[in-house]
């Protein structure tokens, strides 16, 4: 029992080494009042980014506490907790603490490293920093895997075209688009009716640029990051999905389990029969080492 140092004095110096270099580079809480008196239009993606940033808010606050609570506890100042344990033995086997995940709400020890996903969580925050700031104007294309609910923001981007044309939320549809840029920087302006995403991984076949449709995996390439998508929205009246593959996207390759629940489903263009990729077990994930 007792208070730090029974697991041998190397073992402890890799941890506390681990522990300050996390509080180092853990990124501040977002000043929610100060972000919300910037708003000059409190749109869809306005209030998504703010959503975002609540949650961010609510995990950086319990990581840092954890960290420091497990500090005090190798220095002998507090007797080391189940909870403190649990994050010791994280960082001795480099698997994410399962009361962390619990903040992100998905199970991602078997995708990500401890080091891994502390970096994904640094890179969602830097992505929101850029989102909130000014009067909080949404990037011209989000990283998708980089949102804590996915799921909102698409929601977000069928509301605002309802808004725009007081249609009800129900009659709305979506339907994405694959670009034929391979990376957001060369987008120019954000998209006028819709939204550009990028950051999602394809498995179980391939996207060929030059046919601009899903084609058959190359031999030991199980999956494949997709160039940048558009986000389209429409109203049911004209929501046509014939040529294409209603893809499945979830969170990660656990696919449908509790922990990695389907987050949409995206259209990809097709000139085969769409069983064919359902059979493939074709899907888009987010949390994977190809799209972060």
């Amino acid at each position: 029992g007792g208070g730090g140092g029974g697991g041998g004095g190397g073992t402890e110096a890799v941890v506390r080494s681990a522990v300050e270099d996390m509080l180092e580079r853990l990124p501040e809480e977002f000043n929610m009042i100060d972000m919300e008196s910037r708003i000059v239009d409190k749109n869809p993606y306005v209030v998504c980014a703010l959503q975002e940033s609540i949650r961010m808010n609510g995990m950086i606050t319990f990581i840092r506490r954890s960290l420091e609570e497990l500090t005090l506890g190798l220095d002998g100042a507090l007797n080391m907790s189940d909870a403190m344990e649990a994050v010791n033995r994280g960082v001795i086997t480099n698997k994410v603490p399962p009361a962390w995940m619990l903040q992100m709400s998905t199970r991602v020890q078997e995708v990500f490293t401890m080091t891994r996903w502390f970096n994904y969580l640094c890179e969602m925050h830097a992505q929101l920093m850029e989102w909130t700031e000014g009067t909080i104007i949404m990037p011209k294309s989000v990283w998708l895997p980089g949102l804590l609910n996915a799921k909102a923001f698409v929601t977000a981007v069928q509301q605002v075209y309802a808004r725009k044309y007081q249609l009800p939320l129900d009659v709305m549809k979506f339907m994405t688009e694959v670009t034929e840029l391979l990376t957001p920087e060369n987008i120019k302006e954000p998209m006028d009716e819709g939204a550009y995403i990028h950051g999602v991984t394809l498995e179980g076949c391939r996207w060929d640029m030059k046919e601009g449709m899903l084609r058959d995996s190359v031999p030991k390439e199980l999956r494949v990051l997709m160039p940048v998508m558009k986000v389209i929205p429409v109203t049911a009246d004209v929501y046509d999905t014939n040529g294409y593959y209603m893809c499945p996207m979830y969170m990660n390759m656990q696919r449908a389990n509790v922990y990695s629940a389907m987050i949409s489903v995206f259209t990809l263009k097709t000139d085969e029969n769409p069983d064919k990729w359902t059979l493939a077990s074709t899907a888009l994930l987010m949390q994977d080492e190809l799209s972060v």
